[in-house]
């Protein structure tokens, strides 16, 4: 293996068809690379055509440093043949974190087009057989049209995987349209879990406004739950409820979006300012949590007010 700089416009992308766009991360990176360069290099083999390379991985680098009208790019160049590049590339982990698609297809390239069996697949990959079939039959089943809208990041590969492909099993019509509808809409997994449990529940009229109006039938519903609870709640009880429910979208976002956030081509600035702000806020995770341990726990009588005292004199 050798470092060189190659022309960007020697390189083939076709394995770019393997990886969903990510246009927050892909943001980022481009912002990254405009203030610090390149800092490491892209995966690369031989193509067929003499001064030709097939891109193995670091797609969105090369697509990044393109947008940044640069002429050329470091890669590291592999001696190995396509299929064994892609599994190897697998294996080492890659400049972006797979989700259950992106495997699924990594895995069809390998059994369809490059005709190794499933066991040969697993073996490769250093996965189960089960996992490699498990992920070929989920993008087998997957429609062409859902395809399209996960690769190129408009649906979640979770809420496709575990709501849009089962609605599309029983309405195909009614998984597209809904497909649609939530389009820029920014809905959360668990949101998208209410769309597809109220559907399965609901009758004829009730699936229509769910597919009709996504936005409103959940606003809809918050609504519903809220006047629920204000007849429980005091005031201060539903403010801390609120503020709970932030703190865990807030958290569950920051988990999904802080490896692409920080990254192999993040600046060391940038590193600099996240690392401490994260420290700040995991003490104040770690207070938070001691102090919800101790106030749910004394209200099944394990821990008095002294237990809640101690708590609240913490740092």
């Amino acid at each position: 293996m050798r470092i060189i700089e190659l022309n960007l416009e020697s390189l083939d992308r076709k394995y770019e068809r393997l990886s969903v766009c990510r246009p927050v991360a892909q943001r980022r990176l481009l912002a990254s690379l405009g203030e610090v360069g390149q800092q490491s290099p892209v995966i690369v083999i031989a193509g067929a055509e003499a001064g030709r390379y097939i891109v193995i991985d670091g797609h969105k680098r090369v697509s990044a440093l393109k947008r940044l009208k640069a002429d050329v790019a470091k890669a590291t160049v592999w001696e190995l043949p396509e299929a064994q590049a892609l599994a190897t590339a697998f294996q080492m982990g890659s400049s972006w974190r797979r989700d259950a698609f992106e495997e699924g297809w990594l895995v069809a390239e390998l059994h369809r087009n490059f005709k190794w069996s499933l066991g040969e697949v697993a073996e490769r990959l250093t996965r189960s057989k089960s996992w490699a079939s498990k992920r070929l039959a989920l993008v087998e089943e997957l429609p062409d049209w859902l395809a399209e809208e996960v690769a190129g990041g408009r649906v979640g590969a979770h809420a496709a995987a575990n709501f849009l492909v089962p609605l599309t099993r029983v309405n195909a019509s009614d998984g597209r349209r809904l497909a649609e509808k939530i389009r820029g809409l920014g809905l959360t997994n668990r949101q998208m879990g209410e769309l597809y449990g109220s559907y399965r529940a609901a009758g004829v009229a009730v699936r229509r406004r769910i597919v009709d109006e996504p936005g409103l039938f959940l606003r809809a519903r918050a609504a519903a739950k809220e006047a629920l609870v204000d007849g429980v709640l005091d005031e201060k009880q539903r403010q801390c409820l609120r503020n709970l429910e932030l703190i865990g979208n807030v958290s569950l976002g920051l988990a999904r979006s802080l490896p692409s956030a920080v990254s192999s081509d993040t600046a060391t600035a940038a590193r600099e300012r996240l690392q401490p702000a994260w420290e700040r806020a995991r003490r104040r995770w770690d207070e938070l949590s001691k102090t919800a341990a101790a106030v749910f726990e004394a209200g099944q009588g394990s821990v008095g007010k002294a237990g809640l005292a101690e708590v609240a004199n913490a740092e």
